[in-house]
């Protein structure tokens, strides 16, 4: 029982070591590591404090740009006003390029997109790859330029579909909205 403890101890330590762990592949613990506080486990955010993800995802996994954009937003993060379900949302979602190896965040969005209501949308989408994940990387990109990939998505899917934004409820809400911050509510895109 020690000799079986001790080597469960010695391989957990050195996969941790080596950012090799079983959990580093596990997309539902990446999700409650680096998303939930702020998306909520279920991928509702928090009305007017943090956007929803749950539907979004599978919606935007479906084309090229939008697929780069969520890529984008893992890695180096949003700042930039937009709009949701009726609220304008104007905070930094901070990226982790630094925390997250290629490899991690295509695991948490292969993840995300089979979850809750992306699932309806992402199901068919391909898979997200390390080497997708690395020429996305390779950009560089700060959160206002990743917000500038949003609007063009939204943009492209408001042009195809006549959404409005990512989840269909609203989209970067610039120039729109009766006011900027927490919880204020503005009128939807059109």
């Amino acid at each position: 029982m020690v000799k079986r403890n001790w080597m469960l101890v010695l391989l957990s330590g050195f996969g941790l070591f080596y950012g090799t762990s079983a959990l580093a592949a596990d997309g539902a613990t990446l999700y409650q590591n680096y998303c939930a506080a702020c998306h909520q486990a279920n991928g509702e955010g928090i009305p007017g404090t943090y956007p929803f993800i749950n539907g979004p995802i599978g919606r935007l996994s479906g084309f090229p740009e939008g697929r780069e954009f969520l890529v984008a937003t893992v890695l180096f993060g949003l700042k930039g006003e937009m709009m949701q379900r009726g609220y304008t949302y104007n905070g930094v979602m901070p990226g982790y390029a630094a925390a997250m190896s290629d490899e991690e965040v295509a695991t948490l969005l292969n993840w995300l997109k089979r979850q809750w209501n992306n699932a309806r949308f992402g199901a068919e989408a391909p898979d997200y790859t390390p080497d997708e994940v690395a020429k996305v990387r390779a950009l560089k990109l700060t959160p206002e330029e990743v917000h500038a990939m949003l609007q063009k998505v939204e943009a492209i899917m408001h042009a195809v579909n006549g959404r409005e934004g990512p989840g269909g409820h609203g989209g970067s809400g610039k120039g729109k909205g009766q006011g900027r911050g927490k919880g204020k509510r503005g009128p939807r895109a059109p």
